[in-house]
């Protein structure tokens, strides 16, 4: 038998001339050298391209691929050049080629990695070297060293160079990081993208008992946290969640360890018993026990009366208001004037929720004076509508928690919540912790819309359990016959299939359907199908690219006139899916062509490139370095510190490649934000195109919503009532008319799973609040 060949490392030197191929997630890439032979392999030490040009020495393989031919798979990529050299004028900000040949003029490779670890202040015996300076230098090498040593150790693991960024960006402030995740691979599942699978890898690879407690109290944690947050639960029944630790442990019959994990936790209150056999973990089961005792302790505590002769105020009152109130609408005044100090006040889209709220807070205003007054809501756009719609003052919720995080209670004594729907439990238990029971709370909502993103179902089992006291509204009101925003989208809600092809002043259905749709389903292949509805799709986005272009003139006379809340907000492309031609990406990418004709130089991601006038949106709560508009204008050095939230609405005003920033403005918040460029695209997206979701709470004067059967999964009554009901002006319907059908008959019935419903809805209970 002959001798098997051992496996030859050979080594390979020369200059990287171009990059043919990177893979963003594996780092897996395809260069070439300056004498032409093919390289391949994971490079993790920085982004490729930025060693374009340099003398590297590599060492691996020959291999040939059936696209690229021969090339030399590399293990490991070195630079000739003294590595710190590179590092210090490509990687660590601060340091050009000038001041790195300097420091290497003077000190050895060790002696200058001792100098900036231990005592960077000798650098500021160079010339030009200030404090503001150094301090750029030593954070950049501080990060640069640690993330380098992160990568080191996880790369062996398979994981990214993203998520090693990732890591670091959340963990990075964690002494002896390295060795805490050696201990306790588990902690990385609190990173978004790492998950229970990937951190047990990590786990497994470094020698843990897959049958420890320790494993399992991490999958159970885990579990529980997705569970809830990407179902909308705030309490699970044992025997699902069981199953699940099954799914993800790859166990059967291993009950016993479930039951010993779940008793440690219940000794240390980290989940609750919400019922037999039902769980919740603590953060929500408190925040929804404790709201069921805020809505007791009220219940039966009344302010006085306000006014005595309340018909007499009425008649009055609506001369000054300009309407006459209907009954729903005096019985909801009629209520807060008996001195109920809690209100729901619910109605469905049209039913005049804001003129209400207008009447209700205008009683109020005979007891209170007008600056104890607040309206809030979750997004800026909703906090400012109800302020212009009732001509009290606002805010958003998040601002109104951090503007008051060091007091007890609100110094309000009267607080509106708008949009309630979209509040879940934890957002609303941190609103009513800091209510103080003499403060009227009036919460206003629309229960048809969708439930909020996170746990909990707060108005919906508000009004399920009758926790106060409820005023619906179901009469609609329209200006004219002509108008059908409100009635088509009420047909929706109920499962009704709306008079859609109608003349109407404010929605148009644009009919782009596949001739005989059935019918070719069932005669073409698979394959020929895709075909035809890619083609239809083409179609699709052809009318919403010609309907979009007739609100371009406008957006810029807006953006010209310096009215850039109202450019933000006056046309929206609203749509259910992230991918595909009609999905999130794909949309702002043809949507951005249309409205942004900016020659200057783009900053590109690795999804989009972002430009001077861009419509932006924000997608993480995070404090930023900011100015308020005056001080932006007046060219201030001086910065804020400011929450900005997820969900807010900007405009790119300037791109700053110099310092590396991208400068947004938030017309609605008085407030331009610095972003350091390498962390836009984790904080900013495109928003000519957003999805149903994100814009929960907002409100367009015309708003777009494409319909294909591609995004039939997605597709339901609450989704499609929620999407319309966001058009103020004009709502377009462009697609497939047997796909908005089906959506319209798609009744959403599902029953989110909660602490409040676990508890009152014990058998010796019958739907009556417990003392809890």
């Amino acid at each position: 038998m002959a001798k098997q060949e051992e496996y030859k490392s050979f080594k390979l030197t020369g200059v990287i001339k171009k990059v043919l191929y990177t893979n963003e997630e594996t780092k897996y890439v395809i260069a070439v050298l300056e004498n032409n032979q093919k390289i391949c392999g994971a490079y993790f030490d920085t982004e490729i391209e930025k060693i374009v040009g340099e003398e590297v020495v590599l060492n691996g393989n020959w291999t040939t691929h059936k696209k690229y031919g021969v090339q030399f798979e590399f293990d490991t990529l070195e630079l000739k050049e003294a590595e710190i050299f590179f590092f210090l004028t490509k990687i660590v900000k601060g340091v050009g080629k000038k001041f790195a040949q300097e420091l290497l003029e003077k000190y050895t490779e060790d002696e200058l990695v001792k100098i900036l670890n231990d005592n960077p202040e000798e650098l500021l015996t160079f010339k030009g070297i200030k404090e503001k300076k150094l301090n750029m230098i030593v954070n950049s090498w501080q990060k640069f060293k640690h993330l380098r040593e992160l990568g080191s150790f996880l790369a062996k693991f398979g994981v990214t160079s993203n998520l090693i960024t990732r890591i670091y960006s959340s963990l990075g402030e964690v002494d002896n990081l390295i060795e805490k995740i050696k201990k306790n691979p588990y902690l990385l599942i609190n990173i978004k993208g790492i998950g229970f699978k990937r951190a047990d890898e990590i786990a497994k690879a470094l020698g843990i008992d897959p049958f420890s407690q320790f494993r399992i109290m991490a999958c159970l944690n885990y579990t529980l946290r997705e569970y809830c947050d990407n179902n909308g639960n705030s309490s699970i029944d044992k025997s699902h969640l069981y199953k699940l630790l099954d799914d993800s442990l790859r166990f059967s019959d291993k009950n016993d360890l479930y039951e010993e994990s779940l008793t440690k936790m219940l000794v240390e209150e980290e989940i609750f018993v919400t019922k037999e056999n039902r769980y919740s973990p603590s953060i929500l089961y408190y925040a929804e026990k404790r709201t069921l005792e805020f809505f007791q302790r009220r219940q039966n505590d009344l302010n006085r009366k306000i006014i005595a002769t309340f018909d007499d105020y009425l008649v009055k009152k609506q001369l000054t208001l300009g309407f006459e109130l209907s009954s729903e609408q005096k019985k909801a005044v009629e209520l807060v004037n008996d001195g109920h100090k809690t209100l729901f006040l619910i109605g469905y889209a049209g039913t005049g929720k804001s003129t209400s709220s207008k009447a209700i807070l205008q009683l109020l205003e005979e007891v209170v004076s007008y600056d104890d007054i607040i309206t809030i809501a979750l997004s800026g756009i909703a906090s400012q509508r109800i302020s212009d719609t009732t001509g009290y003052n606002s805010a958003t919720i998040q601002s109104l928690l951090v503007k008051h995080k060091e007091k007890d209670f609100f110094p309000y004594k009267v607080i509106l919540l708008d949009e309630a729907s979209m509040v879940n439990s934890v957002t609303f238990y941190q609103i009513i912790s800091k209510i103080d029971d003499d403060t009227v709370f009036i919460i206003v909502g629309d229960d048809g819309q969708l439930p909020a993103i996170g746990a909990g179902n707060i108005l919906a089992d508000s009004i399920k359990y009758d926790l106060a006291p409820i005023c619906k509204l179901t009469k609609i009101y329209r200006q004219n016959e002509n108008q059908a925003i409100a009635l088509i989208a009420n047909d929706i809600r109920k499962g009704e299939v709306p008079k859609y092809n109608e003349e109407y002043e404010d929605f148009k259905f644009i009919n782009v359907s596949i001739s005989n749709y059935y019918a070719q389903k069932n005669s073409n292949s698979s394959n020929e199908f895709a075909d035809i509805r890619g083609e239809n799709s083409e179609f699709i986005l052809n009318n919403i690219l010609n309907i979009s272009a007739g609100y371009i003139q406008e957006y810029f006379d807006l953006i010209k006139e310096k009215k850039i809340n109202k450019a933000l907000t006056l046309f929206q492309v609203i749509t259910p899916m992230k991918g595909g031609l009609l999905g999130v990406e794909n949309l702002n990418m043809q949507l951005q062509k249309l409205f942004n004709h900016t020659k200057g130089k783009a900053y590109a991601t690795k999804l989009y490139e972002y430009k001077i006038t861009d419509k932006v949106i924000h997608i993480k709560n995070e404090n930023m370095r900011a100015q308020t508009m005056s001080m932006y204008k007046n060219g201030s050095s001086d910065f804020l510190e400011k929450r900005v939230f997820n969900g807010q609405l900007g405009l790119i005003i300037k791109l700053d490649f110099d310092e590396n920033k991208c400068i947004v403005l938030y017309p609605n918040d008085d407030m331009v934000v610095f972003y350091d460029l390498d962390n836009v695209s984790s904080l900013l997206s495109l928003a000519y195109c957003l999805t149903i979701h994100k814009t929960q709470g907002m409100e367009y004067e015309n708003a777009l919503i494409p319909m294909s059967f591609s995004h039939y999964i997605m597709h339901n009554t609450k989704l499609l009532y929620t999407a319309i009901t966001r058009a103020k002006k004009m709502c377009f319907i462009v697609g497939e008319e047997e796909a908005f059908v089906s959506a319209c008959k798609k009744l959403e019935i599902t029953i989110r799973e909660s602490v409040i419903n676990d508890l009152l809805s014990k058998p010796d209970i019958k739907n009556k609040l417990i003392d809890l």
